[in-house]
């Protein structure tokens, strides 16, 4: 037995793997689940083989098994509130159900088996595919697709707040002291006016500046965006844009739209948990200017870039009412928060009120900054 290779510990440990289903990836049903919620129900989906060898199956013959918050406040390193969040949405998916068992005993969860759709292919990425289909469709030199009329007429999908935030593009890509940064802006290290100046090449420049923008992803400072936008969206950007600037500038508005929600709701967002519904808003957005383009949507975006404002203002004003709402202990505090939401939709006065919010909670904040530099 001198050449029998004993299992050891260490390695049982190192070939043991997760499951990760290509529906969870790929099928239109589950692919817009958080990554959090795909790594709770692969974590769940692992705990069934410990509930059978418990015997923890009901009077259906249905496996059940125990999984405390806690637990999956463990697993998925988060706070309660994240969990919370996590569990609804599998439940929404269909994902998982929950069985109250009375006072004082733990729920049963049930975990549901994935439904595939075989008509469906799970071996392409839609983000490639968006990106392949914008790619073959670019912007003209005018950044504004040629055969769009400019009827001022919203698309729907747009938040009807969204309509009170800035309705001038002058608002939404001005340079901020928040978000500006050396790393957004080109710098010339030679003078055109320079004898030492190169000779500018129309074709050469062109295909540099294509490159640049198949490379966006990876050619912006993380530290810029401070990481609210996955690669995927990114991506996404740089196909989309028609020049580096534009590319950036579109950053710029998710920045923007990022720091208006936080400051009309005074609140601070951490956005890790908000890649997934961003980059759903982007591609909804990309997918809608690209109907356009082509023809096949009776309404015109009048101001691409106040489109893309609007859907990422969405996404951040969501989850600060999200998290206020959370935080809302008393009834007074529910009050004020719907007091507040109510300013903010009126067609009328909304948009003021909005300014005059941020105004106030930036000046909050400037004391707030000021107490603890002095604690």
């Amino acid at each position: 037995m001198s050449n029998f290779h004993y299992t050891k510990k260490a390695t049982v440990y190192k070939t043991q793997f997760f499951k990760f289903p290509a529906a969870l990836l790929y099928a239109e049903k589950y692919r817009t689940l958080s990554d959090k919620a795909k790594i709770a129900y692969m974590a769940l989906q692992e705990r069934l083989q410990f509930s059978v060898s418990n015997s923890w199956v009901d009077a259906d013959d249905n496996v059940f098994f125990i999984y405390t918050i806690k637990d999956l406040e463990s697993i998925l390193n988060c706070g309660h509130s994240t969990v919370v969040k996590v569990k609804h949405e599998l439940e929404e998916a269909g994902l998982l159900a929950q069985k109250q068992m009375g006072l004082h005993q733990p729920n049963h969860l049930y975990l549901a088996e994935l439904e595939i759709d075989t008509t469906e292919s799970y071996n392409h990425d839609p983000v490639e595919k968006a990106l392949h289909n914008v790619s073959e469709s670019r912007l003209p030199e005018s950044g504004t697709p040629t055969n769009v009329m400019d009827k001022g007429v919203p698309l729907s999908g747009i938040p009807k707040s969204g309509s009170n935030l800035e309705s001038s593009s002058r608002y939404l890509t001005r340079d901020l002291k928040e978000t500006e940064t050396p790393d957004l802006e080109l710098h010339e290290s030679v003078s055109p006016t320079s004898e030492h100046a190169p000779v500018q090449n129309p074709e050469q420049d062109q295909a540099l500046e294509r490159t640049l923008l198949d490379n966006f992803a990876d050619s912006i400072d993380p530290e810029v965006t401070g990481n609210i936008l996955s690669r995927s969206s990114l991506q996404l950007i740089g196909k989309w844009s028609h020049t580096l600037k534009e590319a950036r500038e579109r950053v710029g508005i998710v920045l923007n739209a990022k720091r208006d929600a936080e400051l009309e709701y005074d609140t601070y967002l951490v956005t890790e948990d908000l890649q997934d519904e961003l980059n759903k808003a982007l591609l909804r957005v990309v997918m809608r200017w690209k109907d356009q383009l082509d023809g096949r949507s009776e309404r015109s975006i009048r101001n691409v870039d106040n489109y893309l404002y609007g859907a990422m203002k969405e996404v951040f004003e969501n989850e600060s009412i999200r998290q206020l709402t959370y935080q809302a202990k008393t009834d007074a505090d529910r009050s004020a928060l719907r007091d507040l939401r109510d300013r903010f939709a009126d067609a009328r006065t909304g948009k003021q009120a909005r300014m005059e919010a941020r105004e106030v909670n930036r000046a909050r904040r400037r004391q707030r900054e000021h107490k603890q530099a002095n604690a």
